[in-house]
């Protein structure tokens, strides 16, 4: 290969190469540059990577570009929201396209490197992929023989922000620390999506791609486009190689990069004896209602319990009608130019681990809500009934003086647990109905336990005594009571996480 070649062969801009996957209007599956993607956003329908935590960091990597390129919304910026964005608003990555380098001798996209690190394999960036000594039952990989095609490896270091955990020390977690659930408003188009997250901040800041081993403040606020796009790893790419291979992660033909520095980057934390940082992440929902500290909710562990992701959709609705100081994508500051029809959607994507590496899972749902759902107080006192009246089902199964004691009858509790994904699954699909259908909606929606009980009773209690009978009539009654009113109590914490 000549030097000429060898050059050529390390070229990898992420303005012009095809490397986001996206999902046109058209209905068809094309690859885009960043260029692209933002000057076309109208025509896109959305990111169609497939795995969430892509599509979630690609979205938000092209939001940060919005910002640094336009600054805050101009005025009436939503006026058409499906409108894709003029090209001339652009014009500062054309003159700092060597920010977007993913390869080469210079400056590169996310990545710097410090002295004498040993490079590790490349399949660190994707989450999914087995690396070192990993037993993964589905996937198997090799390191330094598998590896990954430079889109993958983009992918892969916008997923750093975001989706980072504790990697022991000097490895911190991403500037959210253990990823917590992000919560994004989603239109009809890419361009629409982008529209709906692009809110005016106080201040913007320095992104990674500028400088990418910028540090967090120690106190004070955290710029915006710093806290997007703030890295909490240090990564070097290897050369490609000069064969084409498969890509261990998407599966394409491609000179592949096996390996690469990933290493960590010393502490964040702050002094004890100084106020902490402060950074409000604009697709996150905050809980100040704790005594000691703020709160964020979490993809619940199901390995804690069987139905740890039942119910998390209540738990996140309502937490957007508490929030006092609403972010951008919880405020929903463009419903009324947006919400066609009297609904918008609201897009929830999620990364659970233990142990860091023991169980990953990835999350996704859609919730569609009405655009006014009148006063929020009612919508969040229903919300947490419904969550409390979950959790106590199994106990109201049985006589009140049996109630107290669990232990009696641990199988209701695993039946239940069995069957509330499914109910829950059928009711969420629903929300926007329940909160602007009042008690009577919630009523029709406990109801939906009524079939799934039935089946419950009939396992339980067989026979045909006349205690048998009676036992299976109390079983098949047994539904959440929304007829109530007034604050609910708090649900009990579930194992598989935070509510």
């Amino acid at each position: 290969m000549t030097s000429q070649q060898k050059e050529a062969h390390m070229q990898f801009n992420l303005l012009n190469e095809p490397w986001i996957p996206c999902l046109g209007n058209d209905g068809k599956l094309r690859r885009v540059g960043v260029r692209e993607a933002l000057t076309q956003a109208g025509t896109i329908r959305q990111i169609a990577a497939s795995n969430p935590m892509d599509r979630l960091a690609t979205l938000r990597f092209l939001l940060a570009l919005l910002y640094w390129c336009k600054g805050n919304p101009p005025a009436r910026a939503n006026a058409a929201l499906g409108d894709s964005f003029p090209a001339e608003w652009f014009a500062k990555l054309d003159e700092h396209e060597g920010y977007f380098n993913l390869l080469g001798k210079g400056k590169r996209f996310y990545q710097y490197r410090g002295e004498s690190e040993t490079p590790l394999t490349a399949n660190y960036l994707v989450h999914e992929i087995p690396t070192g000594t990993k037993l993964w039952h589905f996937r198997h990989a090799t390191d330094g023989v598998d590896g990954l095609c430079p889109a993958c490896c983009a992918l892969g270091l916008l997923r750093l922000p975001l989706f980072a955990t504790s990697g022991g020390r000097g490895k911190p977690p991403g500037i959210n620390a253990k990823p917590p659930l992000y919560v994004i408003p989603v239109g009809d188009s890419l361009a629409e999506t982008l529209r709906l997250s692009w809110c005016s901040a106080p201040s913007l800041g320095t992104p990674a791609w500028e400088k990418p081993d910028i540090s967090l403040p120690k106190t004070g606020e955290v710029p915006l486009l710093t806290g997007l796009t703030w890295l909490p790893r240090r990564v070097w790419l290897g050369n490609p190689e000069e064969s084409e291979a498969t890509c261990i992660s998407c599966g394409r033909k491609n000179r592949l990069i096996t390996s690469s520095v990933f290493a960590g980057i010393g502490s964040m934390k702050t002094d004890d004896e100084t106020p902490n940082r402060l950074w409000r992440d604009p697709h996150v929902i905050y809980d100040n209602s704790g005594k000691s500290k703020v709160t964020t909710p979490h993809a619940r562990n199901a390995l804690g319990a069987a139905d740890a992701g039942a119910g998390q959709w209540a738990s996140i609705v309502a937490g957007m009608f508490q929030q006092q100081s609403a972010p951008a994508a919880t405020d929903l500051p463009n419903q009324d130019s947006w919400a066609e029809g009297g609904k918008y959607s609201i897009w929830v994507v999620g990364f659970s681990t233990v142990q860091n590496d023991k169980y990953l899972e990835a999350i996704e749902y859609t919730l569609s809500l009405p655009a006014s759902v009148g006063k929020p107080v009612p919508a969040v006192q229903l919300l947490e009934r419904w969550q409390e009246e979950n959790a106590r089902l199994a106990r109201k199964v049985w006589p009140p003086d049996e109630q107290r004691s669990s232990r009696k009858h641990p199988e209701m509790a695993s039946a239940i647990a069995a069957i509330r994904p499914h109910v829950e699954d059928k009711v969420s699909a629903k929300v926007g109905e329940l909160l602007a259908g009042g008690d009577t909606a919630w009523q029709k929606a406990a109801s939906a336990y009524r079939p799934m009980m039935e089946v419950i009773a009939r396992s339980l209690s067989p026979g045909f005594t006349t205690a048998a009978v009676e036992r299976r009539k109390r079983i098949a009654d047994t539904l959440p009571d929304m007829t109530q009113t007034g604050p609910a109590k708090k649900a009990p914490r579930k194992k598989g996480g935070t509510t």
